[in-house]
């Protein structure tokens, strides 16, 4: 009851300051984000976008594919736990007010039927029977990163899923992961954005949903930032170190500002605590 209490207040600290500073038109600030949310310069894409705000995480939906831009987490020391035995069964976000296009890129390659448990707590939203490409689904906050706190079951929602095919999630995208959980650990608190980067001419995964050529992730402290992309092709055992970027081009990209409260630029990084070696 303790850890719960703790948690709760924690992150649901996050929807009263929601609701206090849109009752008073005042700017609204999210702890999940690090100065600021990213934002996108250009007003078209703003409206078809939706932000979903959840305890874990923040995510920008696209109306085209119903899929996440990208989406913002903080790591804490004592939110990373073990998290081999979470059950991974795909939720509707009741939050998406499209939820139905989160299904759109699902193409006909050989599939999976996920089974839904009869005794679920939250069946209301879950999708029964919903045909999922094992090869190709992921998310973008993992499990491992929250699975310490009472909310981890938000992770199984769609806002979070991602087309990662399975050799980037289970090689240098996930051992990345691990190296984030571990800084954590070591210094308290760690944000991270990450999404999907779509290439002029991508690859079609259905109707309408275009397939991502790249993925990024920015690990940040108010003091140091390092940031990676990881082509979609990247094989299994390729190092995450080998994927080093800059925020420069993830942003020219993305066609995103990563940190628009930003005071000042940012020129230490993170290599080194994330245990690469250069």
């Amino acid at each position: 009851m303790m850890c719960i209490s703790k948690y709760f207040i924690r992150w649901a600290s996050l929807f009263s300051l929601l609701v206090a500073t849109i009752a008073n038109a005042q700017t609204v600030h999210i702890s999940h984000c690090m100065a600021g949310c990213p934002v996108v310069a250009d007003s078209t894409a703003i409206e078809n976008r939706e932000l979903i705000v959840r305890q874990l995480y923040v995510a920008s939906i696209s109306a085209r594919s119903g899929l996440a831009d990208w989406q913002a987490y903080r790591v804490l020391a004592d939110s990373v736990g073990v998290a081999s035995l979470l059950p991974r069964v795909w939720f509707e976000d009741s939050l998406v007010s499209r939820g139905a296009a989160q299904l759109e890129f699902i193409d006909s390659a050989p599939q999976i039927e996920q089974d839904v448990p009869v005794d679920a707590e939250e069946r209301s939203y879950q999708l029964g029977g919903i045909n999922l490409l094992s090869e190709d689904q992921g998310r973008l906050v993992p499990m491992s990163s929250f699975a310490g706190t009472p909310y981890w079951s938000e992770l199984n929602f769609l806002s979070n899923m991602a087309a990662l095919p399975f050799e980037l999630r289970a090689g240098s995208w996930s051992r990345l992961d691990q190296a984030i959980n571990a800084l954590a650990d070591k210094i308290g608190e760690v944000y991270v954005i990450s999404g999907p980067i779509y290439s002029e001419r991508g690859e079609e995964m259905s109707e309408g949903a275009e397939k991502p050529s790249a993925y990024f992730k920015v690990i940040s402290t108010p003091e140091s930032l390092s940031t990676f992309i990881f082509d979609s092709d990247v094989r299994q055992h390729v190092s995450f170190c080998d994927q080093v970027s800059t925020l420069e081009l993830i942003e020219d990209a993305t066609g995103l500002t990563l940190f628009p409260q930003r005071e000042y630029v940012i020129t230490d990084t993170l290599h080194a605590q994330l245990t690469c070696r250069f």
